[in-house]
């Protein structure tokens, strides 16, 4: 693998073409293929089960980030807005782009005034600026979000969601599940959905349909 350092404009290119390859191969990709290896390195959970109604009322919109200027962003800045939100990494060939570009996509059926917020959960090596330039590469409305290890992993225990990084002298591994999470601009959980949803449905849900 290689971890040698990427110009944003290189970094932006290569996400444009995975995108576009990934969308036109993958719009209806069923759900139970939700599986990325990269090398035998990169994973994620198989089957993005939703999460039960139980667990959705557990859910809590809240988090304290970094965006690309090394400020610290919380939930709170996003009142007023829909927000779309995610989980993954910049270094994922598959899945992640195509969960960026769906967010994309239901950011672009909508009128309603909506950012999309990427989450990278490979602190060690998605720094907020790598995840920003990731993030706004599928789309001006979406942005990238980062922090220390103990800010992601807060974050995605409030949102339920699991991640794992496991390193070994040979592999690099990266395990997350891949839901996204739709945020109404009071700030409460309006829904969840499957990486892969339709993007009309999504945008739908924000027009209470």
């Amino acid at each position: 693998m290689n971890s040698g350092t990427v110009t944003m404009r290189e970094l932006k290119a290569g996400i444009l073409v995975t995108a576009f390859a990934t969308v036109a191969a993958g719009t209806g990709l069923a759900q139970d293929s939700d599986t990325a290896v990269e090398h035998g390195v990169h994973q994620h959970d198989a089957a993005p089960a939703l999460p039960s109604s139980d667990v959705l009322g557990e859910i809590l919109v809240d988090f304290s980030l970094v965006n690309a200027e090394g400020a610290a962003v919380t939930d709170e800045d996003f009142r007023g807005r829909y927000v779309l939100l995610g989980f993954g990494f910049t270094r994922c060939t598959d899945v992640c782009p195509l969960m960026a570009a769906n967010m994309a996509m239901a950011i672009r059926e909508t009128e309603h005034e909506t950012v999309g917020i990427f989450v990278s959960i490979d602190t060690e090596r998605d720094d907020a600026q790598r995840t920003n330039a990731y993030a706004s590469a599928f789309s001006k409305q979406m942005i990238g979000l980062g922090g220390t290890h103990e800010q992601v992993a807060t974050a995605a225990r409030n949102f339920k969601v699991s991640f794992a990084v496991t390193k070994t002298q040979s592999d690099y591994t990266v395990q997350h599940s891949s839901h996204l999470f739709l945020v109404d601009p009071d700030g409460k959980l309006v829904d969840v959905f499957a990486l892969n949803a339709n993007p009309r449905v999504i945008a739908g849900a924000m027009n209470g349909q």
